[in-house]
């Protein structure tokens, strides 16, 4: 196997252009790939949401709105339902659509349930008069599953997946360590990169898109007002806030653009890249540097999620943040040992902050991880690095990796269904 070849696919199969908050837009996308198979219009949709989608979809506004809901989104899909939709279904919301599925929602077309599952899981039944079409979207948020119409399965990929499971060798990048994968990104072709180009552009655009008006908290906007003040210096670590902050706020806030997605998600996508792209525009570096690090950075965010899961409880911007720190510790000079600090001071600092849903309020953690991500890596080469004592911190750093997943998957496995009963009574 073709290490190379086969982490360039990986990454690029991790990495989809998406228009809103993607667990609203899976939301969307799943009630359009279950109406798309019906001959006549549904007269009631009934949506069964694993828990951390549930509370992901409950407060962020959708793009092309200044409105929230799983309702409104699960409305959206259906009237927005075509065969070729993808995670950019919500690109072609408009104001009469919106109206449209407000008057659906007052009719009580659509009825939701949060279930306490760990799994990515959205369950759609779509009905009228005459028919009855259940789906499953399981594990990420395009992936469409299963498909029963009238008691008759028209699709099981579960099945399939279980014939074929020990068909093909798969890349399992949970057996490289931090430092192959460095390696790999200091060693590969840089011509194999230039897709990620296209990820440099577009998350670009949603950040100075978000420098342009007050979307959701105006985070990245506040900071570049803050420094043509002078009240806050115009350096590595403000400049890195701003640009990753701005793109998160017209995200968060519904603006017009999409996201590069890293694993499912267009903020982990953000904070997993956008402090390279920034960092290497302040420091006038190379193509070929950015292109590297951020290489070094997406594999480092993907050998990480592999163990936590698609989703977690774990805010998504701490581990975005803290692949980051890796790709800036390289930018900055550093080796492995530096690269390695830099991850390990970033877990040492924010690993307890948790994820409490998808809303604008997500582009502060974005600001903030941002920011340590400069600052770990600099620490780091000025030789302070956490080490085995401090807390959760251990002296491998694949292990520290194995304890914030531990700490996400058992420890805080609770906090999803809190987090929904929370925001379900405010």
């Amino acid at each position: 196997m073709n290490k190379y070849i086969d982490l360039i696919k990986l990454v690029k199969s991790e990495m989809k252009p998406s228009m809103g908050c993607t667990e609203p837009v899976a939301i969307g996308l799943a009630v359009s790939n279950t109406c798309r198979y019906l001959e006549k219009s549904a007269t009631k949709l009934n949506l069964k949401i694993s828990s951390n989608i549930f509370k992901n979809a409950f407060c962020v506004k959708l793009p092309n709105t200044e409105e929230a809901g799983i309702k409104l989104a699960s409305a959206l899909g259906y009237l927005l339902t075509k065969e070729d939709n993808d995670m950019e279904i919500f690109k072609n919301i408009t104001d009469d659509l919106v109206l449209k599925a407000k008057e659906l929602i007052k009719n009580k077309f659509v009825e939701t349930e949060a279930i306490q599952d760990s799994r990515f899981y959205i369950e759609v039944l779509a009905i009228n008069n005459d028919e009855k079409v259940r789906t499953i979207t399981l594990d990420r948020h395009d992936n469409l599953v299963k498909v029963e119409k009238n008691g008759e399965i028209i699709l099981n990929k579960l099945e399939e997946k279980n014939e074929n499971e020990n068909k093909e060798e798969k890349l399992d990048i949970s057996k490289f360590t931090v430092k192959e994968l460095v390696e790999i990104a200091e060693n590969i072709d840089v011509k194999e990169l230039e897709f990620l180009k296209e990820c440099i552009a577009m998350n670009l655009a949603a950040s100075e898109e978000g420098l342009k008006k007050d979307y959701g908290m105006h985070i990245g906007r506040t900071i570049k007002k803050l420094m043509e003040e002078k009240i806050l210096s115009n350096d590595l670590v403000n400049y890195v806030k701003m640009v990753v902050s701005s793109a998160s706020d017209m995200r968060m806030g519904g603006g017009p653009l999409s996201a590069m997605t890293v694993a499912g998600s267009g903020n982990q996508g953000f904070q997993t890249t956008l402090p390279i792209i920034a960092a290497s525009k302040y420091l006038k570096l190379s193509e070929d540097k950015n292109l590297r690090a951020l290489f070094m950075s997406i594999l480092i965010m993907l050998r990480m999620k592999c163990k936590l899961g698609r989703l977690s409880p774990i805010c998504g911007a701490m581990l975005g943040g803290t692949a980051a720190s890796a790709g800036i510790a390289w930018i900055l000079g550093g080796k492995i040992e530096e690269i390695s600090g830099a991850m390990q001071n970033m877990f040492a600092n924010v690993s307890g902050m948790m994820c409490d849903g998808a809303k604008d309020g997500c582009s502060v953690k974005l600001c903030t991880c941002s920011g340590e991500s400069v600052l770990s890596a600099k620490y780091s080469i000025a030789g302070v690095k956490a080490s085995k004592t401090d807390g959760i911190v251990s002296e491998k750093l694949e292990d520290t990796i194995d304890n914030i997943a531990r700490l996400s998957n058992e420890g805080m496995k609770e906090i999803d269904m809190n987090v929904i009963d929370i925001l379900s009574k405010k």
